[in-house]
């Protein structure tokens, strides 16, 4: 039997889930799965940057989230908690002054839960969102008049 093994080594907080289908729908046992939280904080982060009104991750400098992708600093805005089978989350968010906060907020909770369990197998328990910025759109300078 071919074993392939991937692992993602953080200390003690990392989701194991050691059952797998075979091909005829029963479960055996192929061996450990784990998931580290940077791996969970960082698609936690890459989908509440995808929603409408999320202009960044609060304490990172204003980028898209192209520029963002592959570095470190892109999960700062989020904390985790793995417990057993569960995850709880923090984010911090900064918003579009012309969004309605409440829904901004509502839209990460939902999108970045159901990302987290389809990806991972684990069950969301809590996603708390922190709005600590909002920002404003930038405007043009007009010409100085002479």
């Amino acid at each position: 039997m071919n074993e392939e093994r991937q692992d993602f080594p953080v200390g003690q907080e990392n989701q194991s889930t050691e059952v797998q289908l075979n091909q005829a729908g029963s479960e055996e046992v192929l061996g450990e799965i784990t998931i580290a939280p940077e791996i969970i904080a960082t698609l936690a982060a890459i989908t509440t940057m995808k929603v409408p009104g999320v202009t960044g991750m609060a304490g990172l400098p204003q980028a898209s989230l192209g520029t963002l992708i592959g570095k470190r600093e892109l999960n700062k805005g989020v904390k985790v908690d793995v417990k057993e089978k569960s995850v709880n989350l923090e984010i911090s968010i900064a918003v579009d002054i012309e969004a309605t906060i409440i829904e901004v907020a509502r839209k990460v909770q939902q999108e970045v839960k159901q990302v987290i369990e389809s990806k991972t197998g684990m069950k969301v328990n809590r996603i708390d969102i922190n709005v600590r910025e909002i920002t404003y759109p930038e405007k043009e300078e007009e010409p100085a008049e002479s």
